[in-house]
């Protein structure tokens, strides 16, 4: 790896992203350079749009690309911001061959304040990513880079996992609405089945109720034979109410989401048996998640090294603040005051701990919650993926 490099600072936001290109660390500091540079943002820190407004002359991706082509960047650097907002970038950083680097959520923001910079600036956010490269601290004795201090490259199957997380829980909040209105139908079209909850238990089949009402072929003889049973003593069709063409819309939208949500599930489970990932289940298989569960935590949890500091142990800092309470303290029936308001003092601060997913540290290490550590083999589990630093 070369030492003099050419590293672009890119900012993701909804619909564009703002860069800045730098060939080594400025003298004189950050803040210095940004007060420089700040008020020819137009030049220095070209923004770019997925869809550009015309009447504003805004650049577009296709002038990402010529931009790219002709400062060719050795690494670009950017924060992972939203899985889908930054893949278009991505991709076209890929397809012209420049490296990625992603740097953490709170080292960007840890980073950018230490150096003075503005919060919630894009152009602060795109000059701190480029300097971060070219920062000495982040630098090997070499002069190369140090990769511990950027975000572990995820492979693909996690990036897919992703993806398909993602799919079904935006399928479980549309069919929301959609069975809300489907059983406020029901409740005088077929009242006897407005409150059922109707499942699929077997792959390629509908749920039975969603089924009949959509008449469609996917469904159990079994599931058809009970609902027509129960539908021909229904109090609405003694009394000549019929189903509703808008009742079999929504029971046919229920239906694809259903065999999709079907699809999802059997590829989550054929790549939740990727050999990466067997000591996340052998956890997960303790606890007895369900397939959701575990692949919604995995995807927030892997890899647990990229949760620990440069030396592979947990980041402990300490903050001093101000005491707005008064801190009293009970020993030997007698109660003395620890800390008077105005006080200072000095906390401690889990770093790593901190920006995990809430839910690992819930189930693994609250043990005064939930008691899990008492267990020795749940101990010996969670250790086997999060570590005996731990």
């Amino acid at each position: 790896m070369k030492t003099e490099l050419t590293i672009l600072g890119i900012d993701v936001s909804k619909s564009s992203v703002t860069c800045h290109i730098l060939t080594q660390y400025p003298k004189g500091g950050l803040q210095a350079y940004w007060s420089k540079t700040r008020n020819k943002a137009s030049i220095l820190y070209p923004a770019f749009y997925s869809n550009p407004d015309a009447k504003k002359k805004q650049k577009s991706a296709f002038d990402f690309a010529d931009y790219l082509a002709e400062i060719k960047p050795d690494y670009a650097i950017l924060e992972p911001t939203g899985n889908h907002y930054s893949r278009l970038w991505a991709s076209i950083l890929n397809k012209l061959e420049i490296k990625i680097l992603w740097v953490g959520h709170v080292e960007l923001r840890r980073y950018r304040g230490g150096k003075n910079l503005p919060n919630k600036s894009d152009p602060a956010d795109a000059l701190a990513m480029a300097a971060y490269g070219h920062d000495p601290d982040h630098r090997l004795s070499t002069g190369e880079l140090n990769l511990r201090y950027f975000l572990m490259h995820r492979p693909e199957p996690i990036d897919e996992l992703r993806d398909l997380c993602q799919q079904l829980e935006h399928l479980n909040r549309v069919q929301s609405p959609i069975v809300n209105y489907a059983r406020q139908l029901l409740a005088w079209q077929f009242p006897e089945v407005a409150h059922t909850k109707s499942k699929s238990t077997k792959s390629g089949v509908l749920p039975p109720l969603w089924g009949w009402l959509a008449n469609r072929l996917e469904i159990s003889p079994a599931g058809k034979t009970r609902i027509e049973n129960r539908y021909k003593i229904s109090i609405a069709r003694d009394y000549g109410i019929e189903i509703d063409p808008i009742l079999e819309l929504h029971a046919e939208w229920m239906c694809d989401i259903s065999l999709y949500e079907q699809r999802l599930e059997s590829r989550i489970a054929e790549m939740l048996s990727e050999p990466a990932f067997k000591p996340y289940m052998t956890v997960f298989d303790k606890f007895g998640f369900g397939l959701r569960v575990r692949s919604r935590l995995l995807t927030r949890i892997y890899p647990f090294e990229s949760f620990l500091g440069v030396d592979g142990k947990p980041v402990i800092e300490y903050e001093v603040r101000e005491v707005k309470k008064t801190e009293r303290e009970r020993k030997n029936g007698e109660t003395t005051v620890r800390r008077s308001v105005g006080d200072t003092k000095r906390i401690k601060r889990n770093r790593s701990r901190d920006t995990k997913c809430v839910w690992v540290w819930v189930l693994f290490w609250n043990s005064q919650e939930t008691g899990l550590l008492k267990n020795p083999a749940v101990h010996h589990c969670a250790e086997s993926v999060c570590g005996s630093t731990f």
